[in-house]
């Protein structure tokens, strides 16, 4: 893949987006959950706080659970936050209804274990979010280059979505989706 010409001024975040490149297939074609895990864990390292990401996919089932609960409230409340505080035009306020909604689906559809019904109403929700965020400018051709100008991360996660968004209607092993469903929900749990 190509980095974003932006991109060849900063070496870390050059850096930080060739190891996205790498790191993410790795994850893909792993068929062993501790090999997963591993991937996961350092491709959340670029998403987020390093090292955090491990809690949630290390120790006992009840401890994971404890994990996974606790990133899905603070990743409500962010964006639950984010929906609240961010203006929009009258003529967008049903986009913003949308994410809302978006974000309560997901939430409850997860919680309940149904995974493959999540998946495309956290793509959305993400896609949403950029939306209210950016505006037009989310459906522009350069959107993750400029993302990746602003921060990083925020390229990273959005070249991430774009990924997750080609496996919408793919078939895909319901840990690689799980673990993929933590991935953003941390990420955005984090910004």
């Amino acid at each position: 893949m190509s980095v974003p010409e932006i991109l060849a001024e900063d070496p870390i975040a050059v850096d930080v987006e060739k190891a996205a490149y790498e790191i993410f297939p790795l994850l893909v074609q792993a068929e062993n959950r501790v090999l997963r895990e591993q991937y996961a864990t350092a491709f959340a390292n670029l998403l987020g706080n390093p090292g955090e990401f491990y809690t949630i996919v290390s120790g006992s089932m009840g401890e994971r659970l404890v994990h996974v609960e606790r990133l899905l409230h603070a990743f409500r409340e962010n964006v639950e936050l984010l929906i609240r505080k961010t203006w929009v035009e009258k003529h967008d306020e049903k986009s913003k209804e949308k994410v809302h909604e978006d974000l309560s689906v997901f939430v409850q559809e997860f919680q309940s274990g149904a995974v493959r019904k999540a998946f495309p109403h956290f793509v959305s929700l993400s896609l949403g979010i950029a939306r209210l965020l950016f505006g037009a400018q989310a459906q522009a051709p350069d959107f993750l280059e400029y993302t990746f100008r602003i921060d990083p991360k925020l390229g990273v996660f959005y070249w991430f979505i774009g990924r997750l968004k080609e496996q919408e209607s793919a078939e895909v092993a319901e840990d690689l989706r799980t673990l993929e469903l933590l991935l953003g929900v941390f990420a955005l749990a984090s910004f």
